[in-house]
């Protein structure tokens, strides 16, 4: 028969490994409560690619969550591609950062937001099924809004410049002061910086500049590396065709004057050789 002082140690031990199993129970939760459910998943991978939660890196593989305060980055050869819950698609680039701010639709089903912190690189991005009001888009230098779009960003990672590839929607940009502007049109090419600007029509851009921006807008130039899901129809008619620019006009003169057409035996006999 057990004497009192057993009985007590026994129940000191039932309290302590209750306590355990509590304390597990609330970090649990608290993990959850930190993370929330999955803001989206990596349909697409290319080696390196990793997302920091909290201080913890976590290498990324076809198939991993991502998370609402994930900073996604990548390598030289890195690429990531996200599917979030309401169809909408991100592509982080090679050499690129992104951080994801905030999602639509939170662990407690109330509503938010799909808001991304573009901080340097190149990304690919077409919105998804949630109203276009609900999308935010911040870089170092300014804000992109959307409207039913699909584009492509190059944000330098040293300047912070911001460039904007528009192919279908419209793309309001802003800069963090509030001077903002707007992208209409297919291949139009827009610009953040302490303003904002509107460069015209990249499919008309010749020369050393041309050439910058395809190294810039990768997508525009190779889709391959892409899940078909995340080609864009249009991409290749920016910058990837020969220039849309009209030939220089001929006068004549260029070269001196139009020299003469050649003789012809039209009104003159012809002379028979022997």
């Amino acid at each position: 028969m057990g004497t009192s002082r057993d009985v007590c140690t026994g129940g000191h031990a039932m309290r302590k490994l209750m306590a355990a199993i509590l304390s597990v129970a609330l970090l649990a939760a608290a993990s959850g409560l930190a993370h929330g459910a999955a803001a989206g998943s990596a349909k697409g991978v290319k080696p390196d690619a990793s997302a920091d939660r909290a201080g913890t890196v976590q290498t990324l593989v076809v198939g991993s969550d991502v998370f609402i305060g994930d900073l996604v980055k990548t390598g030289p050869k890195g690429q990531v591609q996200i599917l979030f819950a309401d169809n909408t698609r991100l592509v982080v680039g090679p050499k690129s950062s992104l951080k994801i701010e905030d999602y639509l639709i939170r662990n407690d089903g109330s509503a938010g937001k799909l808001a991304v912190d573009m901080l340097g690189g190149a990304f690919r991005f077409s919105t998804g099924d949630a109203a276009k009001t609900r999308y935010k888009i911040d870089t170092p230098t300014g804000t992109i809004g959307v409207r039913g779009t699909q584009f492509d960003v190059f944000v330098d990672p040293v300047t912070g410049i911001t460039w904007i590839l528009h192919y279908r929607g419209i793309v309001t940009f802003c800069t963090t002061a509030g001077a903002c502007k707007e992208l209409k049109d297919a291949c139009t090419l827009g610009e953040i910086t302490t303003d904002t600007k509107v460069l015209g029509d990249t499919a008309k851009i010749t020369g050393e500049e041309r050439r910058t921006l395809q190294s810039q807008f990768r997508y525009a130039m190779n889709q391959s590396p892409l899940l078909r899901d995340f080609w864009f129809q249009t991409a290749f008619d920016c910058l990837r065709k020969v220039p849309d620019v009209p030939p220089p006009e001929n006068h004549g003169f260029e070269n001196g004057p139009t020299p003469p057409p050649p003789p012809t035996n039209e009104g003159r006999s012809l002379k028979r050789v022997p």
